[in-house]
């Protein structure tokens, strides 16, 4: 057992401590509170003193880590479509030449900046299963969640899928791409293999308006994108599944994939109806702000989510779509779009909202008692000028990645 201290603690689950400390025991938090309280309690103990702030580590609840050998793609040019952009990062991944080594040492690179900007816990979607990648933790302990995407948009695709599907461990994480790229069959397929084996079914919705005409009526953008690639047969309307709904929301709904381990990411374009039945059902919102703003698909209604009671998460998607696969300042871009969101909230959805969302709030997401002891403390001129708990949460959510950053691993002196 040992104490780590600091000006401030921000557990997130409960008010800002000014002057405290946390003890640890194991890998586990025995005790947060007032420094002069824990350290009268426990005495004889080891002490660690950090500046700045205690607070527990970030959740990236949705990236595509398997895009990062590809880099940054181009921003969209004026009259260029959210199909345009998946036309050419297409065809980018089908020039660019890479062994798998490189692209697993891509990914890996990339796992280790998100632990550098304090990141503990990953959510990651690829469509290649590397298995020196399953389970993957480094060696101060960020947690990488990674599901096997698939998708089906024709019948030949869907039965290549679903035998796919036979073949594969059970304890092997899937999931499905998107609306317009898996038809109706194959979404209901995969997350009744998720309900089994009780994993996340995560999946990219309501993302543009483009998705919103093909969910509605089969046309627009997606229906011409889908038979430019020879890959529309009619699918999509068998049984009359994809035909007549309102909303990638309702839609998911009539198919009964909507439940507590469903997270819905980006959530772009939903209306208050969508927003109700996320919240009946107990499905997770994931946003990704960086990411909607770099492809132009809109702004997330963040604010009525909030009222209706939805804590989202946060993700960074991957680098072909986001310049920056950073949290914080995913944090700083939502707090200056969203103004009646406040401060509190957002730094909520960064570290609770992404345990929530994974099933993983037993172990991270606040600093109380039982929770994992893999947090992190950060540090930064502005961070020591606060002189209270509003300016430590308000400089931590909008002044971007502070200037020190590092974990506080169980056992090792830093």
């Amino acid at each position: 057992m040992f104490i780590v201290s600091a000006p401030w603690i921000v557990p997130v689950s409960d008010s800002v401590i000014q002057d405290g400390s946390i003890v640890i025991a194991g890998d586990r938090i025995e005790a947060v509170g007032r420094r002069d309280d824990i350290t009268r309690s426990y005495q004889g103990l080891e002490e660690k003193r950090y500046k700045g702030v205690l607070m527990p580590g970030l959740i990236n609840a949705h990236m595509h880590l398997e895009l990062s050998y590809l880099g940054q793609s181009k921003e969209l040019s004026e009259g260029q479509t959210f199909t345009d952009w998946i036309s050419t990062l297409l065809e980018k991944r089908g020039k660019v030449q890479a062994s798998e080594e490189e692209i697993v040492n891509s990914i890996t690179a990339t796992i280790d900046e998100q632990y550098q900007a304090g990141v503990v816990l990953i959510a990651d979607i690829g469509n290649t299963h590397f298995q020196e990648l399953r389970g993957k933790t480094n060696a101060a302990g960020i947690e990488v969640y990674r599901m096997l995407e698939f998708l089906g948009p024709d019948k030949g695709a869907v039965d290549r899928t679903l035998l796919s599907l036979k073949s594969l461990n059970a304890e092997l994480p899937v999931t499905a791409h998107a609306p317009y790229s898996t038809v109706p069959v194959l979404l209901q397929a995969i997350k009744h293999r998720c309900r089994e084996s009780a994993h996340l079914f995560s999946i990219h919705t309501a993302e543009s308006a483009g998705e919103q005409q093909f969910i509605s009526s089969l046309t627009g953008p997606f229906r011409d994108f889908l038979e430019k690639r020879n890959s529309w047969d009619g699918s999509f309307d068998d049984g009359g599944l994809g035909a007549a709904s309102t909303s990638t929301v309702s839609y998911f709904e009539k198919l009964n994939i909507l439940d507590d381990k469903t997270l819905l990411v980006h959530c772009t374009h939903v209306s208050t109806e969508d927003i109700q039945l996320i919240v009946q059902s107990g499905a997770k919102v994931c946003l990704c702000p960086g990411s909607n703003q770099f492809l132009k698909v809109g702004v997330a209604p963040v604010t009525d989510m909030v009222e209706a009671g939805i804590l989202p998460c946060l993700g960074t998607d991957s680098i072909t779509s986001n310049p920056a696969l950073d949290l914080w300042r995913e944090m700083g871009m939502l707090s200056k779009v969203h103004r009646g969101v406040s401060h509190d909230t957002i730094l909520k959805m960064a570290t609770l909202g992404g345990a929530r969302a994974m099933h993983r709030e037993c172990d991270y997401g606040s600093l109380s008692v039982g929770k994992k002891s893999n947090f992190i403390h950060v540090s930064s001129e502005r961070l020591l000028a606060c002189q209270n708990r509003e300016e430590v949460i308000r400089v931590l959510v909008t002044a971007g990645k502070p200037a020190e950053i590092g974990h506080v691993v169980p056992g090792v002196s830093q």
